[in-house]
């Protein structure tokens, strides 16, 4: 692979990096490079199961049953963060009663940067506001530029994603929502491609 290959990531990937400070960014992108050429390096993602047992508790309406079969099925070493995911979506969920909705998945062009953008769930709320949802599972807490920036992104990406629908993340385990202010996705354009701008130096140096 050349130097110019263009760079792909996946949304979460450029969260992660813009979360990232310092000489870390370097090493973080060192590593995602080192991935897309060799994907065969890459870790299974045990969040995935998260993803697919909050879907299908919302399609049942059987969240605390899907929620505990999760953490039942666990192993040791994942049981613990499968509790806390699992306690954080039921205490989000609350009273609410979503409806799931099917959502695409898109990319997004970001100057010499592509990011896959795949929400895990389509929301109807109560309201009749539709979402499409991208799930925050990770320990560490979603600050709230990191979460405007995957906003932002699925924003950009909503006419594949779920046409006419709004963008909204849910960091999981501390039962928190996100949502973007049409005033803020115009301000956060030029930053979001300032990060990718500075993704993509970091990529071809690695």
């Amino acid at each position: 692979m050349s130097s110019s290959s263009p760079a792909y990531v996946t949304l979460p990937t450029f969260v992660g990096y813009s979360a990232s400070t310092g000489p870390s960014r370097s090493s973080f992108v060192r590593r995602q490079r080192r991935l897309y050429e060799d994907p065969a390096r890459a870790a299974f993602n045990y969040y995935r199961r998260a993803a697919n047992a909050v879907r299908a508790g919302r399609a049942a309406r059987q969240d605390e049953q899907a929620m505990r079969a999760l953490v039942e099925h666990a192993d040791e070493r994942t049981r613990p963060h499968y509790a806390a995911v699992a306690d954080g979506w039921l205490r989000y969920l609350g009273r609410r009663d979503p409806q799931l909705l099917d959502v695409g998945r898109t990319r997004c062009s970001l100057g010499e940067l592509a990011v896959g953008v795949s929400p895990q769930l389509g929301l109807r709320k109560s309201t009749g506001r539709r979402f499409a949802t991208w799930l925050y599972f990770k320990e560490e807490p979603l600050h709230r530029d990191a979460a405007r920036l995957a906003l932002w992104l699925l924003s950009e990406g909503m006419p594949d994603l779920l046409p006419g629908g709004e963008a909204l993340v849910v960091d999981v385990r501390r039962a928190k929502e996100f949502t973007l202010s049409a005033r803020d996705r115009g301000r956060l354009r030029p930053w979001a491609f300032s990060e990718a701008s500075a993704f993509v130096t970091l990529w071809y140096a690695a």
